[in-house]
């Protein structure tokens, strides 16, 4: 799919159509969204990048970083793997299962756009690399885990447990634990 010629700050529609193309490809292979939250206009910020979610909680839109303001490659980096976070916003940080997940979706639709960005943070590889132990490929798994307990927050050991016996609890709990940037 080719990317706008333009720049992505000067470009809200085409960020918009980006982030409904994204959050359309996230829900084709991971299921539907919650669909009681808004989708809201994605924003360049310094805190970026990042799901905020609305002070109301009733939606939630994702935060760019000031990197992808004047190029599309980093905005679809960043805005796939938060899109992840869109279907079932929450506040707060989630676990390494959703991390990981949404690291394996942004590497998922990178060649779809021509891009070839790696990852590169510990904790995000980390969550990956958990999320690979899972039977199949990290996006199969995680639609089963959304199917069983609606969202990929949610997971508990015994959750994941009962889906994937298979693997060891050592993995599950990690999974199922808390995701904390910046460690490992």
């Amino acid at each position: 799919m080719p990317l706008p010629a333009t720049q992505p700050v000067n470009d809200p529609a085409g960020l918009w159509s980006l982030q409904l193309e994204l959050l359309g490809m996230a829900e084709s292979v991971l299921g539907p969204r919650d669909a009681s939250k808004k989708i809201y206009q994605p924003q360049f910020t310094d805190e970026g990048p990042q799901l905020r979610n609305t002070p109301d909680l009733d939606g939630a839109y994702v935060e760019l970083s000031r990197n992808g303001q004047r190029y599309w490659p980093t905005v679809v980096f960043e805005m796939s793997h938060e899109t992840v976070h869109l279907l079932n916003p929450i506040p707060g940080n989630t676990n390494n299962l959703e991390e990981g997940v949404a690291v394996a979706f942004s590497l998922h639709v990178q060649p779809s756009y021509g891009i070839n960005i790696p990852v590169t943070m510990p904790s995000y590889l980390y969550a990956l690399r958990l999320v690979r132990a899972l039977p199949g490929n990290p996006v199969e798994a995680a639609a089963r885990v959304r199917r069983q307990v609606a969202s990929l927050s949610a997971a508990t050991p015994q959750s994941l447990a009962d889906l994937f016996p298979e693997v060891d609890g050592g993995v599950l709990a990690n999974l199922a634990g808390g995701f904390v940037s910046g460690s490992v």
